[in-house]
């Protein structure tokens, strides 16, 4: 595949990805995935830069990710969140997860999906596709302007949230965005930043915190 060739293919995957997250916020993350799987499938030349997992070390890797995924947990329910509420007058809406609160089989299936999907499918579409094989793509200089459009649309997908909760993922997902860049766009990182962060916030809701 020609270098034009291959920045044509990976504007029509970011824009396959981006569109159903934008028009089907949550659902459309699945159809998202979907984009992604087939492109790594039927495109040899889009997994190495999608699927660079490893910054350093694996325990290098997991270690930073996780203390990034504590913190940003920890500093959005006790600072962020609350500012963003005070500033928009709303506070970000959770009642999608009310079934959660006191239920462990609910909370176990829950933590699950933030794991799984939340943790490793929604990094490799939002970071590692969408930044990693862009800026392989269009240039390295395209890494930091994908990662913030990448957060931008992050924080669409959340809108069931309110636009609190819009914000805030978005915030999110810039954190997550520039943890990929620094770490040379490697995935492990923001997997275990991710990992973290919703397993605090989906333990923070069932046991009545969040």
């Amino acid at each position: 595949m020609t270098a034009k060739n291959e920045r044509i293919v990976c504007g029509l995957l970011i824009a396959g990805v981006f569109l159903p997250a934008l028009l089907l916020p949550g659902a459309g993350a699945l159809i998202s995935a979907l984009v992604v799987g087939l492109a790594l499938i039927l495109l040899s030349n889009s997994r190495k830069p999608v699927l660079a997992l490893v910054w350093r070390s694996v325990p290098a890797s997991i270690l930073l990710g996780m203390a990034v995924g504590a913190v940003t947990a920890i500093g959005f329910s006790l600072g962020v969140e609350p500012l963003i509420s005070a500033v928009t007058g709303e506070p970000v809406d959770l009642s999608a997860f009310d079934e959660v609160k006191g239920n462990l089989p609910n909370y176990l299936v829950m933590l699950a999906l933030g794991l799984i999907f939340g943790g490793i499918f929604e990094e490799v579409i939002f970071r590692g596709a969408v930044i990693g094989w862009g800026s392989a793509a269009f240039g390295k200089h395209m890494a930091w302007p994908l990662a913030i459009l990448s957060a931008v649309v992050f924080g669409l997908t959340h809108f069931y949230q309110g636009w609190s909760g819009v914000i805030a993922t978005g915030l999110m997902g810039m954190i997550l965005g520039a943890l990929y860049v620094l770490c040379s766009r490697r995935l492990l990182p923001c997997i275990a930043a991710h990992m973290t962060n919703n397993a605090i916030g989906i333990t923070a809701i069932y046991l009545g915190m969040g």
